[in-house]
């Protein structure tokens, strides 16, 4: 009796463990990490940069040209090139790897397009046209993926920038054609701030508990505008076609490349990659 209880008991040993063999084993929770850097939350930071700025001045009414047929053509082309610094901010939101966003920013510029026409005779008669960039502000969309610790982005929006304008006549004015010469100079000024539409691509490079390196380049286009003058000169109280009404228009568009440091909060740690 004792040899059948002993038998019978290690039967049941043996089908239990291999039953408990062919069981599958339960596998460990898998936590769902992403796989790239995070940029979620607000951002805020400082860039540095190079500004293309390219003005087109028309002279609606032929101001000099009604001097010199030779002074100046019904238009120019101006360009110039400088640094420019300010600050940005905005917010991101991230889902997965894809990133979709808001950011403002302004730039401090003081960039000064500038022209010099003359006729080459005597008396020399100029025509002298600045336009200067004083600086430029954005308020842009941006949506982009992440790489690793890379954010690669499109971004569009609107701008807005302020300029300085000045235009000088110096020349040589004959009232009818029994008078003696008479010199003069005619000076306009303004300023004016005008809207833009903006588009761009940039990079933000993660690299260290909150803080990115970001990089953009944009291109803006603003509104045409023209500008209206009776008279600026000591001609003013003479009447005759000196006195009457000259309109220019203007064109600018904006070149901007520019590097920037941002630091962001409110979000997980952006330059880990799990």
């Amino acid at each position: 009796m004792r040899a059948l209880l002993f038998a019978t008991t290690a039967i049941a040993a043996l089908a239990g463990q291999a039953m408990a063999a062919d069981m599958p084993v339960k596998a460990r929770p898998v936590i769902a990490v992403p796989g790239c850097a995070q940029f979620g939350g607000f951002f805020f930071g400082a860039h540095a940069g190079f500004g293309y700025y390219d003005h087109t001045w028309r002279d609606r009414d032929s101001w000099a040209g009604g001097i010199e047929d030779d002074l100046v053509r019904s238009s120019l082309d101006l360009n110039e090139s400088g640094f420019i610094g300010g600050i940005q901010g905005g917010w991101n939101w991230q889902q997965g790897c894809t990133v979709f966003g808001l950011q403002a920013d302004y730039s401090f510029a003081s960039i000064n397009t500038h022209a010099f026409e003359t006729d080459g005779e005597l008396p020399v008669e100029t025509l002298t046209v600045d336009s200067k960039l004083k600086g430029f502000g954005t308020v842009r969309l941006r949506t982009g993926i992440v790489v690793d610790n890379l954010l690669l982005y499109a971004t569009g929006g609107i701008g807005f920038g302020s300029f300085d304008r000045s235009y000088t006549l110096d020349g040589e004015f004959r009232p009818d054609l029994n008078s003696d010469p008479l010199l003069y100079t005619e000076t306009f000024s303004t300023d004016k701030t005008k809207w833009a539409w903006v588009a761009g691509l940039g990079t933000e490079w993660a690299v260290w508990n909150g803080w990115s390196i970001q990089s953009e380049v944009l291109y803006a286009r603003f509104e045409n505008d023209e500008a209206t003058f009776i008279c600026g000169g000591a001609l003013c109280s003479e009447d005759n076609f000196r006195s009457r009404p000259k309109r220019f228009e203007h064109q600018d568009t904006v070149w901007i490349a520019k590097i920037g440091v941002n630091y962001r909060w409110g979000g997980a740690p952006a330059a880990i990659r799990y």
